[in-house]
């Protein structure tokens, strides 16, 4: 019989791939609803939701000048914003996952058995960020056009097998994954803000690990070439992604009830502590996706 090491590399790809799928499988067995997980009572309102030097206008002059007051709903509104984000990511994610399942359940069953462990879980995630907006009271602060435009492309046409799929959800799940570290770190904010951010680290985790396994196996199948024109297309979704993520629009400024909120949206834009914040959210996906010849 052969050995492992003796088989072509596609079928050592695809054994890694099944193995990993079991192990994926099993730990998304012990399912949990998100939404009874969180002690929602712990939700304090004069307390802030977010680590301060993770506030948009942190290392800024308008930062300094506001009181404890405003930083405490700024941090609040930037909080529900950031949830906003992952809601959208989820829908595009639900809604891709969606479609085409029949054939995926004749072709690969394991896939698809895990295919709907991850859809459980994102409506799961959903749920809690929409009762995490209903209980701040905080209406929708974006709306569908202010997404990027070619991340959202990406996520719902680019073939569902190709790595360039596989890389826009990496992108979309390992960048947040870094800012919810840095929160998760902060014991001091509310019980709830901790156990939101702990779900969605402990989930996606697996998401991210079945993403990077499938860049792998799919990139090996690219030629140089085809890398090459890929790897524009890729930057630019990773600058849209880190656009939408790490500067905050007007209407999130607005939500917190801070004066010119426009002048505020433009400021951070120029802000260095946040865009060394959002470089370091950003080096793993690039790291990772250079790793198989990308060019970033």
């Amino acid at each position: 019989m052969n050995r492992p090491e003796s088989l072509p590399s596609s079928a050592v790809i695809r054994h890694h791939h099944e193995a990993l799928l079991l192990r994926l499988n099993a730990h998304s067995s012990h399912y949990r609803d998100p939404v009874s997980a969180v002690a929602w009572d712990s939700l304090r309102f004069d307390a802030p939701w977010l680590p301060e030097s993770l506030l948009s206008l942190y290392g800024l002059p308008e930062f300094d000048a506001l009181s404890v007051e405003e930083r405490i709903r700024l941090s609040q509104a930037e909080f529900v914003a950031f949830c906003e984000l992952g809601l959208w990511l989820e829908a595009l994610f639900i809604e891709r996952l969606g479609r085409n399942r029949l054939a995926e359940m004749y072709r690969d069953p394991a896939a698809y058995r895990y295919q709907l462990h991850e859809m459980r879980e994102e409506i799961g995630h959903s749920l809690m960020f929409l009762e995490l907006q209903r209980r701040a009271q905080i209406p929708f602060m974006s709306s569908a056009r202010d997404r990027p435009r070619l991340a959202s492309a990406f996520a719902r046409f680019a073939p569902e097998g190709s790595a360039a799929f596989w890389a826009t959800i990496l992108v979309g799940e390992n960048i947040p994954d870094r800012l919810n570290r840095r929160i998760f770190a902060d014991k001091e904010l509310p019980a709830a803000v901790l156990a939101i951010t702990q779900i969605h680290m402990r989930e996606e985790a697996r998401h991210m690990a079945f993403a990077r396994a499938t860049i792998q196996e799919r990139s090996r199948r690219l030629s140089a070439w085809q890398k090459r024109l890929l790897s524009p297309l890729l930057r630019r979704v990773i600058h849209q992604f880190l656009h939408t993520c790490f500067f905050p629009s007007a209407n999130v400024y607005a939500a917190a009830g801070l004066a010119e909120p426009v002048l505020l949206a433009r400021r951070v834009r120029h802000n260095p502590h946040r865009r060394r914040l959002m470089d370091e959210c950003a080096a793993p996906s690039r790291d990772f996706l250079r790793s198989q010849g990308f060019s970033l």
